[in-house]
């Protein structure tokens, strides 16, 4: 689809050219930090001194953004982001769910017709079967292909597939995520690797990021004086949670998934993307058309969910992001033009404190996914539903099989179903599937956004603060504001950078601004609203 809509781009670039396109940026950076959470930005902002600093001084901020369903995981937040809509409609309805047809799991990116491409892969690996094929909608990135007809070049990157994929959509000219020897990607965009990117992962391994250690960047005093130590687990490679770490003996242990939730994971996306500007050309199109670079960062989200949100860990890497951002910007400024480029920074998802910072002040708890799953079953069992017929227990739902009644049973299950679950102390609402359609509850109405027909029958949350996880690190999921709640920041000339907005809004208002602001079709699913921006292109 993408040659065909290349063919066409060769006959309308003039028109394209000539067209006016003056107010457009020539860029569009699309920045997802995976796992930040709104105060993320502020908390540290006395400490910012590169590319968050450059975002809040020159950027037009949203302070009250929210994702609008539940779960808040990886895989919907980065396809809210891009098609506007929520998992209802784009079908991204988790990193993985139920098919109670075959007892299996779906991955939200997964796609067993297309074959890995890159070095050292397995064309047949699972990690190179990928593709966006079960995203249902166009993406903001997908119009902008059909609305230049395929004279923009969009690159999508991230350390997760489904970061990079979700970015690039189904028209990307490329999409790339990171294997144990270098970045990798699928037949579902290309047959093989462009020269540059060859030449990258010969020349920065991942292994060739692990040198020297990861101490902290700034004077230790200015580190929280509560270390939270007893409430984090060791992060991959390392074999306790003792900071600083060795990065060659994290690498050893590791490999390539301890590079992940260090701050190099983030290096080598900055360099990977740079190197595909200069290489690709990207803003400098000849067709006047605007070109797309996607990052997601990642290893926020693996030292996140294996340190906290208040350990040294994550303060350091948002202290070293923050650095490479501004690393980022100016090498932007050297090769698109300063103010020739539009950035758009948000999050996928926030997460919760680790609910034993709080539990003898407050009622919060930690509850094993193992014992908590037991003690649900226990409890629907008591109320007559057999074993056999409770299925599966994933992304706070439950799978029965209403196929052992007849359709005037099938009720009385799930309402007992139901009832059990809201028995249990760590359970502060349930709801049948009828209930969530036709519950005007605002809760409610997040899983029915969070979900489609392929979703469970009855549906749960868990009371604030408490989490399904281990002991140590934290999680995110809930619908509560600690995980929907994250930053959004629009920066390039047109954006008001003294403009602040604290009107409450959606994420998935990000995609029709973009599309506003670009003059394209919204994407097909699309349910969020332009943005009401201060001044210059979404006015």
């Amino acid at each position: 689809m993408k040659r065909i809509l290349k063919q066409l781009g060769l006959v309308f670039g003039v028109v394209l050219a000539l067209g006016a396109q003056a107010q457009k940026p020539k860029l569009v950076v699309s920045i997802v930090v995976d796992q930040m959470r709104a105060d993320y930005l502020t908390r540290w902002a006395d400490l910012y001194e590169g590319g968050f600093k450059t975002l809040v001084s020159n950027g037009e901020m949203f302070y009250n953004a929210h994702y609008t369903y539940a779960p808040t995981y990886t895989g919907p937040g980065h396809a809210s982001i891009y098609t506007g809509t929520d998992p209802r409609y784009h079908g991204i309805i988790a990193n993985d769910w139920y098919q109670p047809e075959s007892g299996t799991y779906m991955y939200c990116v997964e796609d067993s017709d297309v074959s890995g491409v890159g070095v050292g892969l397995d064309p047949q690996a699972y990690q190179g079967k990928r593709s966006p094929k079960n995203i249902k909608s166009t993406t903001w990135t997908d119009e902008l292909e059909l609305a230049t007809d395929g004279a923009s070049k969009v690159f999508g990157f991230s350390l997760k597939d489904r970061g990079a994929i979700t970015a690039a959509g189904h028209l990307g000219d490329g999409a790339f995520w990171l294997d144990a020897t270098g970045f990798i990607t699928s037949t579902a965009y290309m047959q093989e690797l462009p020269v540059w990117m060859q030449r990258f992962n010969k020349k920065y391994s991942p292994e060739s990021y692990m040198k020297g250690s990861w101490d902290y960047s700034r004077d230790r005093s200015l580190y929280p004086a509560s270390y939270c130590h007893a409430y984090e687990r060791a992060p991959i490679g390392a074999a306790s949670a003792d900071f600083p770490y060795d990065l060659a003996a994290l690498y050893r242990a590791g490999g390539v998934e301890a590079l992940k939730a260090t701050p190099w994971g983030n290096q080598i996306l900055v360099d990977a993307a740079l190197v595909a500007v200069r290489a690709e050309k990207l803003g400098q199109n000849p067709t006047g058309a605007t070109d797309v670079l996607a990052i997601s960062f990642s290893s926020t989200d693996y030292i996140g969910h294996a340190t906290g949100v208040r350990s040294h860990e994550t303060m350091d890497m948002y202290l070293r992001l923050d650095a490479q951002l501004g690393e980022l910007f100016k090498g932007l400024d050297a090769l698109v033009g300063a103010g020739e480029y539009l950035v758009v920074l948000t999050a996928d998802h926030g997460a919760a404190q680790n609910p034993r910072l709080f539990d003898e002040v407050m009622p919060t708890a930690n509850w094993y996914p193992a014992d908590l799953e037991a003690e649900l079953r226990s409890l629907i069992a008591a109320k007559g539903v057999p074993a056999s017929a409770i299925l599966n227990f994933s992304n706070e739902q439950v799978y029965l099989d209403l196929s052992l009644l007849g359709d005037e049973d099938a009720d009385d299950w799930m309402d007992a179903t139901r009832d059990a679950l809201l028995k249990h102390p760590a359970i502060a609402e349930a709801w049948t599937l009828e209930e969530i359609r036709i519950s005007p509850d605002p809760f409610a109405e997040m899983r029915r956004n969070g979900t489609d027909k392929r979703g469970g029958q009855v549906f749960f949350a868990l009371h604030p603060g408490h989490l399904s996880y281990s002991n140590e690190g934290t999680t995110h999921g809930s619908g509560y504001a600690y995980d929907t709640h994250v930053p959004v920041v629009f920066m390039g000339p047109g954006f008001n950078p003294s403009a602040r907005h604290n009107e409450r809004i959606g994420v998935k208002d990000i995609a029709p601004t973009l599309c506003k602001i670009l003059n394209t079709a919204l994407p097909s699913a699309c349910t969020g609203n332009p943005l009401w921006v201060s001044s210059g292109w979404a006015d």
